[in-house]
């Protein structure tokens, strides 16, 4: 027996299995007449819940079989997290489709940076036909979201949704769609996606699982701990003017070396959520932290934590006025006055990028 709400077989051995329901449950709905879905369609059906998917090759290949059925898919970026959340894999799957970027959270930001100057640089990321498939949304505050309706309705009366885990794909819909879900089942598929209707719109929304990633910060962090470290309300910031050979950390999970050979001292100030400690140190006194504590002085993580639980990797980047360097999951470091050498120490999977600086280091 399959499920009607995914397409998996029926099993009961497996919770994080797809098909997977109690025995006593698939007995008593079978006795009953009732509906027999998997654990996780149901929790879909009810409680519009999705609970999210490994990114694997598997899952890629069910996102393929949804797209034959969609000429739109709207893609929810993070502004806070583009390079954790714009991934060129998804960029691969979603080729030859129109795609309408979402990019969220811009609430996050510093009051001074404009919408106009957000989507400039989101332009010059994101290699698009027509600009207008930019729509800059805060689902927190409600910006944006009666203008993306308004776009979507006027390309389509149906579109697909995707996102990675955490970029708040769940609240933007709940602020534009109807509270009724439906399961949209896809043969031969073993993920289930749901339908919603967009509130006084002639259009329909199908939203799929947040894609699970294991290169961002976010990502090694417990579920209470991504809750807490996630940002809420307009980032911290904080300015540093280092002397050669200081040692700053971005929580306990981040740690930047800074070496530089100009008269002036480099500045530079760090982005991240208000749970992130930010900490200034020498660089001998560094490692000692890094072992003793991690979940304590240094967060996140978000409770004690052994330095051994991590494989650690250590890169090297000269950075100029005007650049940023982003560490996925986690916020960037922006750069006011330089060059100067800094050394990244992170996790061995997280994602260091440098780019052109969101934030006009002139303000």
């Amino acid at each position: 027996m399959k499920c009607p709400g995914c397409g998996a077989a029926i099993q009961f051995d497996d919770p994080k299995k797809p098909g997977y329901i109690p025995r006593e449950v698939y007995e008593r709905r079978l006795e009953e007449g009732k509906e027999i879905l998997c654990q996780r369609c149901f929790r879909m059906k009810h409680y519009g819940k999705l609970e999210p998917v490994e990114f694997d090759w598997d899952f890629k290949n069910q996102l393929k079989s949804y797209l034959g059925g969609f000429d739109v898919v709207v893609w929810v970026i993070d502004i806070f997290d583009f390079e954790g959340t714009y991934r060129e894999d998804i960029v691969e799957i979603l080729e030859g489709k129109r795609v309408v970027y979402a990019i969220n959270k811009i609430d996050l930001l510093p009051k001074a940076i404009t919408v106009k100057e957000i989507k400039e640089w989101v332009k010059k990321r994101i290699k698009v036909k027509n600009t207008d498939d930019i729509r800059i949304v805060s689902a927190e505050k409600n910006f944006g979201l009666n203008s993306l309706v308004k776009y979507l309705s006027r390309l389509t009366d149906k579109a697909l949704v995707v996102g990675v885990t955490n970029v708040g794909k769940s609240s933007l819909l709940n602020k534009i769609c109807t509270h009724e879900n439906t399961i949209s089942p896809f043969p031969g598929t073993t993920l289930g996606i749901l339908r919603r209707k967009v509130k006084e719109a002639n259009l329909y929304l199908y939203d799929t699982p947040g894609i699970m990633t294991n290169d961002r910060i976010l990502d090694l962090l417990d579920p209470e701990c991504q809750k807490r470290v996630l940002p809420r309300e307009e980032l911290s910031r904080k300015t540093f003017k280092p002397d050669n050979g200081r040692t700053i950390f971005m929580g306990g999970l981040c740690r930047f070396d800074i070496h530089f050979e100009t008269e002036k001292n480099p500045i530079f100030l760090l982005f991240s959520s208000k749970e992130v400690t930010f900490h200034e140190t020498k660089r001998e006194r560094a490692d000692e932290l890094m072992r003793n504590r991690l979940g304590d002085l240094l967060i996140p993580p978000c409770s004690k934590t052994k330095f051994e639980n991590f494989k650690w990797k250590r890169e090297t980047f000269t950075l100029k006025e005007g650049e940023e360097l982003a560490v996925a999951g986690l916020g960037w470091m922006s750069v006011r006055r330089g060059p100067f050498t800094v050394v990244v120490t992170v996790p061995d999977n997280v994602k260091l990028v440098v780019r052109e600086a969101l934030v006009n280091p002139k303000r």
